[in-house]
């Protein structure tokens, strides 16, 4: 393992690097477009490789190893496949969005024109999308601080401090562009250094062969892939909680929205590409943790950290190394994109909408970095009591799945009404996110996949009742000029 020292060297330096990147590269645009949507010209080799990263969250790092130790060929299988699934779900509302809407920041920016300033409506939408980004500040902060930890001793509120402020640091310097900027490079990092950190353990374990005897997980028992206790226990909830998972990230909407608008299909299609390659890769450090030849030896005294125990079990120490500054790349990309898409939700979905109609380019962005302050803080805080990561995830799962089909129907239906909207996600997150909760801490499977299932029926039921009882056929944005007016 590494001593406090390196570990503090390691995060520190590696955040000063990326924030010495972005200052040198920071343009002299200091507008809110430059600042929120690097003026809509995102293409597709940088928006792709953009988007890749920012989905490479602590789950794509920590947990797809996690469930190819605990539950082998089924538990992998589905934690990925909706993880690539996911972007090509995506993608037709995506472009559907843009075209509707070709001037918007957010989704909520969209239903409050859409709804023509309906407060209701927009304020239910907003705290989904606020909720979702807290979730993903929560989980990534606390990955890299249980990984900090975990390798070097360091002090685990220490750890998770310095994970939120190294991503912190260059997003309030040049908001999205510095995120585009650090994506690249990272996705870089993470692809290279993954694809031989990997192949290098295999190699030390013993090869295929002890690799193929972890397949069934630590217990042995789930080496069939559509294992049905595994399907129900997990693949549920996961699926409905990774499909709806873009649709309530604000950093999908905010690529979607900084793309040209000829380039947002392929954006999405070829990173959603990029990124299946690395839970796949990574999750082969479980099954090899889980191989009986190797599992004897090791002390695992954190599950969740499977991956690099297994790495330092068999690498030197500057290869762990290597392996933490992957990790670091796959954490902060996350956290700085979730940084800079509440900096869009307060900006223009709070400051805008409620404060100063009319703000300057100046005081939008001063808004937007006041934002990301104030949710670094919040979400550290509540990183730092220590839930586990596997309960984040499923529950602000869960807190996605409720704007799921209001979504898809707020794009598609001129009949959804903006109280049907409202009462769709309310009543979705009344019952089944806090079912969601309870049953995670309880570690109840019965009322896990229960809460899941709830909180996309209930969104898709009100949004039917609400389409067959509407009277009024309500216009969707049409002109790019109409767009813009009302955006403004």
């Amino acid at each position: 393992m590494l001593s406090h020292f390196e570990g503090l060297i390691l995060i520190l330096g590696y955040g000063c690097v990326f924030a010495l990147i972005v200052f040198l590269t920071r343009g002299k645009d200091r507008s809110s477009d430059e600042f929120l949507v690097v003026k809509r010209q995102l293409g597709v080799f940088r928006g792709s490789l953009s988007i890749a990263a920012a989905w490479t969250w602590a789950p794509a790092v920590f947990i797809c190893s996690l469930k190819s130790f605990t539950q082998g060929l089924p538990g992998i299988f589905w934690f990925t496949v909706p993880n690539i699934l996911c972007f090509f779900t995506f993608t037709p509302l995506a472009v559907r969005l843009r075209k509707l809407f070709p001037h918007g920041y957010t989704w909520p920016d969209y239903i409050w024109v859409r709804f023509e300033r309906n407060k209701m409506a927009h304020l239910v939408s907003l705290f989904v999308y606020f909720g979702y980004q807290m979730g993903a500040i929560i989980i990534n902060c606390l990955a890299g601080g249980t990984l900090l930890n975990l390798l070097t001793g360091l002090d685990l509120h220490l750890s998770i401090a310095a994970m939120a402020v190294t991503a912190l640091t260059y997003s309030l310097i040049s908001g999205f562009r510095a995120s585009v900027l650090t994506d690249v490079i990272q996705m870089t990092l993470i692809k290279s250094l993954c694809l031989v950190v990997v192949p290098w353990v295999i190699i030390k374990a013993g090869g295929l062969h002890v690799l193929s005897e972890g397949l069934g997980g630590e217990s042995g028992k789930f080496a069939n892939v559509f294992d049905p206790s595994v399907a129900f226990s997990f693949g549920i909830a996961t699926t409905l909680g990774l499909i709806s998972g873009p649709i309530s990230d604000q950093m999908f909407f905010q690529r979607t929205f900084a793309a040209k608008r000829n380039r947002v299909a392929p954006i999405f299609v070829f990173g959603g590409l990029i990124f299946g390659v690395l839970p796949i890769v990574l999750s082969l450090l479980g099954f090899i943790g889980a191989a009986p030849s190797v599992r004897a030896s090791l002390t695992v005294s954190d599950p969740q950290m499977i991956g690099p125990i297994v790495v330092a079990h068999f690498l030197p120490k500057w290869a762990l190394m290597i392996f933490c500054v992957m990790a670091f790349a796959a954490l902060s990309s996350t956290l700085d994109s979730a940084y800079c898409a509440v900096s869009s939700l307060g900006s223009i979905d709070v400051f805008r909408r409620y404060i100063r109609p009319n703000a300057t380019d100046a005081e939008l962005v001063k808004a937007a970095r006041i934002s990301m302050l104030t949710c670094s803080v919040i979400g550290t805080a509540i990183a730092m009591l220590g839930p586990q990561l596997l309960w984040v995830f499923l529950i602000y799962g869960a807190l996605a799945s409720s704007a799921l089909f209001p979504t898809v129907f707020s794009l598609y239906s001129k009949r959804l009404t903006a109280n049907g909207l409202a009462w769709a996600i309310g009543l979705s997150l009344l019952f089944g996110t806090p079912l969601s909760i309870y049953a995670n801490v309880k570690q109840d499977t019965n009322l896990i996949v229960l809460a899941a299932i709830i909180s996309v029926a209930i969104g898709l039921v009100v949004c039917m009742i609400s389409v067959a009882l509407s009277k009024t056929l309500f216009e969707f944005p049409r002109a790019e000029e109409e767009a813009k007016a009302f955006g403004d």
